[in-house]
């Protein structure tokens, strides 16, 4: 029966790939009802889509690249034993860490809102700088790291999806969410913000109210999630069909040799 196993693969793995088209397909057509709205509009608990350029008084030094940014994700991997029923083994790498840091205002000419991207809401389109080293993880134990980053960098065009809440609630979840850290001229800056008059209204995205973090325009990222879809829709349809069709032709064969014994 191990003939069978290879039509049964591609047929799973053409039905996981129509899923995650329809996913996606589904969530570009939501996306089209939600409304783009001026960075700067106040906070009222709705979704929204701001777009916009990234701005920061503070620059970040990536983790990687070393490149000057506003936000970083660094990823870390490590490479860990999968051991088989057959009493062999290989490799694979393991998400251990994600890693997020720093902030930024993104500006659209009418205003501005403050964007803390979580590790979930990062949705760039750009590749990952990464690299590799056999140094183990502090606490763990040794194995090969792989260290990979996504950044957005000043001036950059940033499209966020999300329901923003004030300064105020900003700095109030802050304060009670200690892992999450700013520099720490960024968060003097926001301090300060916050004692002007109007400022503690400025609309700011981060925990639960931030959904979606791209480095497209609006238009654009609407249309790559929409195209994104179509394209796993017909690859899925592609390999559950041939899979299908193999899966028939194995059947047939090892039926027809078993009626031959």
């Amino acid at each position: 029966m191990e003939g069978l196993l290879f039509p049964l693969l591609v047929l799973l793995g053409g039905t996981v790939l129509l899923v995650m088209g329809l996913i996606k397909s589904g969530r570009a057509r939501a996306y089209k009802k939600i409304p783009c709205v001026p960075a700067g509009s106040p906070a009222g608990g709705e979704r929204r889509f701001i777009s916009g350029k990234a701005h920061s008084p503070v620059q970040a030094g990536a983790p990687v690249s070393k490149a000057a940014c506003v936000f970083y994700l660094e990823k870390i991997d490590r490479k860990e034993p999968n051991y088989s029923r057959q009493g062999g083994d290989a490799d694979h790498w393991v998400r251990r860490e994600n890693n997020v840091y720093g902030a930024f205002f993104l500006r659209d000419g009418s205003g501005a809102a403050l964007v803390v991207p979580t590790a979930v809401s990062v949705d760039l389109s750009k590749p990952e700088a990464s690299e590799s080293d056999d140094l183990p993880l502090s606490g763990g134990n040794s194995g090969a790291v792989r260290k990979s980053e996504l950044i957005i960098s000043e001036g950059e065009t940033v499209t966020v999806l999300g329901a923003p809440g004030t300064l105020g609630e900003f700095l109030q979840y802050l304060r009670q969410n200690t892992d999450r850290s700013l520099p720490s001229d960024l968060l003097a800056e926001l301090l300060r913000l916050e004692k002007e008059p109007g400022s503690s209204a400025l609309p700011c995205y981060f925990g639960d109210g931030i959904e979606r973090v791209s480095d497209r325009a609006h238009a654009e990222y609407i249309a790559g999630t929409a195209s994104s879809g179509a394209f796993l829709l017909q690859l899925g349809a592609l390999l559950a069909a041939g899979g299908a069709v193999f899966l028939v032709y194995a059947l047939k064969l090892f039926g027809g040799g078993a009626a031959d014994l």
